[in-house]
């Protein structure tokens, strides 16, 4: 079976679309899999050469105004003529995310997705709305480095003590335990929607957020698109940058 990932995102680097076509190919061992960007016109004609090798299509895509991006749609209006040019029919299915922290706020584009599955002729496979993409993102590249710390802090101990302390191994556990618990939601239906692909199922749609209470995520996204705004989009990049951090 072969599935293409449309990377929706209009970023050319980072962005969670990007994150989330790359964490939902670790759910599909044994697939020929491969994730295309479709970021602006210029992609579109490379993107429509791979709709007729392809068994299924998963989009990946930011929410634009509760709907899809601009591009996306003209994008769908060409492509069309692809779906109805097979033999077999195409499946679709779908990955949306936005940067509320409510997961169902992706619900009408999945159903305009849906809508333009029937009347293209392609079969709708269903969809997982993600609320706290952005979150998710940047938890994605935080915990890694902090597992990674640990793990660096735990080698360190091995060779110079010989022994791994205790408090060590539960910091591991804690920074583990508290990634998943933060993305349970969004794992368990990237299983879901793998399953469904593998068998060329419809699973309907799925609905799913970062799991931090509303009363913190609202002021801490409030803050970070701030913070963001004011770096012109590039806060973690500039936050980053040597030449920012004060001289001791």
């Amino acid at each position: 079976m072969k599935l293409l990932i449309l990377n929706a995102s209009p970023k050319k680097k980072g962005g969670a679309s990007r994150f989330f076509s790359s964490l939902f190919r670790l759910f599909l061992p044994g697939i020929q899999s491969q994730v295309h960007p479709l970021r602006n016109r210029q992609d579109f004609g490379p993107a429509r050469s791979l709709l007729p090798s392809v068994d299924a299509v998963c989009l990946v895509f930011p929410l634009y105004v509760d709907a899809l991006p601009s591009h996306v749609v003209e994008f769908l209006s060409l492509a069309e003529t692809d779906c109805r040019a097979r033999p077999h029919a195409l499946h679709f299915y779908a990955l949306a995310n936005n940067g509320f922290v409510e997961g169902r706020q992706n619900a009408c584009a999945l159903h305009i997705l849906e809508a333009w599955c029937q009347h293209s002729g392609a079969v709708w496979g269903g969809g997982v709305g993600i609320g706290g993409g952005t979150m998710l993102r940047v938890l994605g590249i935080v915990y890694p480095i902090l597992i990674a710390v640990v793990l660096l802090q735990m080698v360190l101990s091995l060779f110079s003590t010989g022994t791994i302390p205790s408090d060590l191994v539960g910091s591991l556990a804690v920074q583990i335990g508290t990634w998943l618990f933060l993305n349970c939601g969004v794992l368990l239906y990237l299983f879901q929607l793998s399953l469904a692909v593998r068998k060329q199922k419809t699973m309907g749609n799925r609905f799913t957020r970062v799991m931090i209470p509303s009363v913190l995520f609202v002021p801490v996204a409030d803050l970070f698109m701030l913070l963001s705004s004011l770096f012109h989009g590039r806060f973690l990049f500039t936050l980053l940058r040597q030449d920012h951090w004060p001289d001791h």
